[in-house]
């Protein structure tokens, strides 16, 4: 059988954070825009779809701001309605044992507070094929000195056979997670009624305190962390035939610990394909996707009921899915090469006489933490 090595398309984009809190949605001005990140495959859920609304400037760092309160809700063609749970910082979850099916078309529903609604295009969840192997190998990049982290890792890649069928699309993603080994690190304190660093105060000629006082976990706690590159490929040239050497992740070499990798291969459509592709073009040289620049690549899928002309940022993304999980063995091939270990900067309090640990601060659900322990996880 005639093999191929891949060489994908990589290409970043930014990833948003939604910190400050917005009750009552409206576009502030041209710049400002609703922001949906949305996705369903065939795994199992929840799902999410995350709402908020965009900087209003691109001249000043202002982060996404939630949008609460909306309505979100997803249809599909056999006449399911599926409504999703509102939870924190804007994220809206589907029940937990529901699942998209494949040859199924859905399309998703957002109405906001102010009474402005939005919908999707319908969108058809296509199937993957299967992951065939995951690999990893320790390599050293040699134009790094072997203190900085960049200079040691295993690269990962995967095989997988193409489907039969042409112009089929793919994209490749992997999550990691690890115990979150501080809950907050804060300059002024911990408020635990707000569950969250106190607020700030200024101090004469600008001073500030000199460190950080970092807050251990009062309950299980995961930091989620996730690729921030779209890796997606074509199969018009290699119709049908297996695919090798698929690069997937770069690991870290931090210390000797399992590294918990899943590794997820999905089948796109051509449309989410071009939208991904064309990302490239504007995030090149201007920031991140949701920094709005003139020429940002707006929604292919989601558009407003109310307006014809309102612009959107994001996408409602259907797709079939196939996923492995993996443990990276960081003591198989490194032998005679030291971890580039992770640096916390400022302290911890220690405990008090007669206690067995300094003070610790709450678990706060969020896209990139989470208390469920995830699945197969082990230490």
């Amino acid at each position: 059988m005639k093999r191929f090595i891949l060489y994908i398309i990589f290409f970043s984009v930014g990833l948003w954070s939604c910190i400050t809190e917005i009750r009552d949605f409206e576009q502030i001005d041209s710049a400002s825009f609703l922001t949906v990140e949305a996705s369903l495959s065939n795994q199992k859920g929840p799902h999410k779809v995350i709402l908020s609304s965009s900087s209003p400037s691109i001249s000043i760092n202002v982060e996404n701001k939630p949008i609460y309160n909306a309505q979100v809700f997803i249809t599909d063609d056999k006449g399911a309605n599926i409504v999703l749970t509102e939870g924190d910082n804007g994220i809206y979850y589907t029940p937990d044992n529901f699942q998209g099916v494949v040859g199924n078309t859905y399309t998703l529903h957002i109405n906001l507070p102010n009474g402005k609604k939005y919908e999707s295009s319908p969108e058809k969840l296509k199937a993957a094929p299967a992951i065939d192997t995951v690999k990893y190998t320790f390599n050293v990049k040699d134009n790094y000195p072997l203190t900085d982290a960049r200079s040691v890792g295993f690269d990962v890649t995967l095989d997988f056979k193409d489907s039969p069928e042409t112009d089929e699309y793919y994209q490749w993603k992997w999550t990691h997670y690890e115990r979150t080994v501080f809950c907050a690190s804060c300059e002024r304190g911990y408020d635990y009624g707000l569950k969250k660093c106190s607020v700030e105060n200024n101090f004469p000629n600008g001073q500030t305190f000199p460190e950080l006082i970092n807050y251990g976990c009062l309950e299980s706690c995961f930091d989620i962390s996730f690729n921030s590159t779209y890796n997606i490929l074509s199969d018009k040239l290699l119709n049908g035939q297996q695919v090798t050497g698929v690069p997937i992740a770069r690991v870290p070499y931090n210390n000797k610990s399992l590294y918990y990798l899943k590794v997820e291969q999905r089948a796109i459509s051509e449309k989410m394909f071009r939208y991904f592709r064309s990302i490239k073009d504007v995030t090149q040289g201007s920031g991140t996707l949701f920094d709005v620049p003139a020429e940002t690549q707006f929604s292919p899928n989601i558009f407003s009921l109310s307006d014809s002309n309102e612009k959107i940022l994001g996408a409602f993304e259907v797709f079939g899915s196939q996923e492995k999980l993996i443990y990276v063995d960081r003591q198989i091939g490194s032998d005679g090469y030291s971890p580039v270990l992770v640096v916390y900067p400022g302290r911890v309090i220690p405990p008090p006489p007669g206690a067995i640990s300094g003070p610790k601060a709450y678990c706060i659900e969020g896209k990139y933490r989470t208390k469920t322990e995830p699945e197969g996880f082990r230490e």
